[in-house]
């Protein structure tokens, strides 16, 4: 039988990828139930609202985002590797990443309505940027905090509009370096 932290981890991948296929519409109890191969009642039983499903996810993305993050180099040794580490993370949500991040995306949609999930996502943003603004400032100490919070909502905004709309058409490594030399030099 699987540990329940398995299951709740099958159950939130699950989730995740229906988002990724139909959207956060897709997210019933009854159809991660059967995307995930689970009995019925399985994901009710684990999480008894929509609401408490969403929150799984959040937490699941946390979990996948801190191990990306732990992946990369936590201080890249030039602007080249920092601009490198950017350029890649915008650039997973075409590949590896794609679901986690239209399933952030679409969670950020939904925090508009609901602040219990809106404090999740502000929670999963700031760890994001707690560990992107270590490697900014080590290339760039006297960047401000409110330059570096609008470098990351602006590297989000990007990013949406990559996977959503397939925009810029711009080079995402052309597009970071820009970014970074307009706000913080």
């Amino acid at each position: 039988m699987p540990r329940e932290s398995d299951r709740r981890q099958l159950l939130a991948d699950t989730a995740m990828r229906l988002i990724d296929e139909g959207g956060l519409a897709a997210v019933t109890h009854r159809a991660v139930d059967a995307a995930a191969g689970v009995p019925v009642g399985t994901t009710s039983n684990y999480f008894r609202t929509r609401a408490a499903l969403y929150e799984a996810i959040a937490h699941r993305i946390l979990d996948q985002q801190l191990a990306a993050l732990q992946a990369a180099p936590v201080s890249p040794l030039d602007r080249e590797g920092l601009v490198d580490s950017l350029t890649a993370a915008i650039d997973a949500g075409d590949g590896p990443a794609r679901n986690r991040y239209l399933a952030r995306f679409e969670l950020s949609l939904e925090a508009a309505r609901n602040p219990r999930l809106a404090a999740l996502m502000r929670d999963l943003r700031s760890v994001t940027l707690r560990i992107r603004t270590a490697q900014l400032r080590a290339i760039h100490p006297d960047a401000t905090d409110e330059q570096l919070d609008a470098l990351g909502s602006l590297l989000t905004g990007v990013t949406f509009d990559r996977i959503t709309l397939g925009v810029p058409s711009m080079n995402t490594r052309t597009l970071v370096d820009a970014l970074i030399t307009g706000f913080l030099q």
